[in-house]
């Protein structure tokens, strides 16, 4: 396949999944499996080179996704509770119980690309009452973008997906939003969620970055810390805000509490 033609195709998938750069703020984030869940904070999703391809063989669901899903820099994500099939391929979420939409997925296409919706999971709304904005979770969102990118190697390697890829990182309903879960030592005044803190202008955020093949350990590690950059950036950060400014970490991304 050209490269043309797999930019055609992410196009395509992107528009499907609601992570075009012209999908409307009311549908952003919302395709696909994402009907299912609660409204969108943060989605974090790989499509390979053949989107329409059927590379992830027929499994026990089980076997696909495991219960608990560990970033490679040490840490577990949260647990994922039911995992069963669908039209999509495998899908792993926290059951609400029945009717009730999900608080967040873990999903793995047919195509061997992931789908991670963070859902509760990404962020807090607003609270007028208190004069608050919305917050997306930076420290956390890194680390489930982490987790991701490290599950998506196993997949990779365990089914031989192909290359090129494109990684996505939608965040919803972003205008006027801020960022809570800083590093240490980075302290905006009033707090993260005051009025005055550096907030985002889009409606909504769409980070995206192409690669030739699936990065190792190491790549991957500097694929989540630059998705992690340019998030802050796109919140009116330096871009650093996700790593400790002071004290025995400085310098470093040090794994979230989920």
């Amino acid at each position: 396949m050209s490269d043309d033609a797999a930019v055609r195709r992410w196009a395509d998938e992107q528009t499907l999944l609601g992570l075009a750069r012209n999908t409307p703020p009311s549908a952003f984030a919302l395709g696909g499996m994402a009907a299912l869940a609660v409204p969108p904070t943060v989605r974090i999703v790989v499509l390979p080179g053949d989107p329409a391809s059927v590379a992830v063989s027929v499994q026990d669901p089980k076997t696909v996704i495991p219960p608990q899903i560990s970033m490679p820099g040490g840490g577990q994500l949260p647990s994922i509770g039911t995992v069963r099939g669908t039209s999509d391929g495998y899908v792993g979420y926290s059951d609400p119980g029945r009717g009730k939409p999900w608080p967040r997925f873990v999903a793995v296409h047919w195509h061997g690309g992931v789908d991670f919706y963070l859902g509760q999971s990404g962020g807090q709304p607003a609270d007028p009452s208190r004069g608050a904005h919305r917050l997306i979770w930076l420290r956390r969102t890194v680390g489930w973008a982490w987790g991701a990118f490290g599950f998506q190697q196993k997949i990779v390697r365990r089914f031989g997906i192909d290359g090129p890829f494109r990684i996505l990182l939608g965040v919803a309903d972003t205008a006027n939003a801020g960022l809570g879960d800083l590093g240490t030592g980075w302290a905006d005044p009033g707090g993260p969620a005051s009025p005055d803190a550096p907030a985002a202008v889009d409606q909504q955020v769409l980070l995206r970055e192409d690669v030739p093949a699936w990065p190792d350990a190491a790549g991957v590690k500097d694929l989540a810390m630059r998705f992690g950059a340019r998030l802050d950036i796109a919140f009116g950060g330096s871009g650093e805000r996700h790593l400790d400014r002071t004290g025995p970490e400085a310098g470093r991304f040090r794994s979230p509490q989920f």
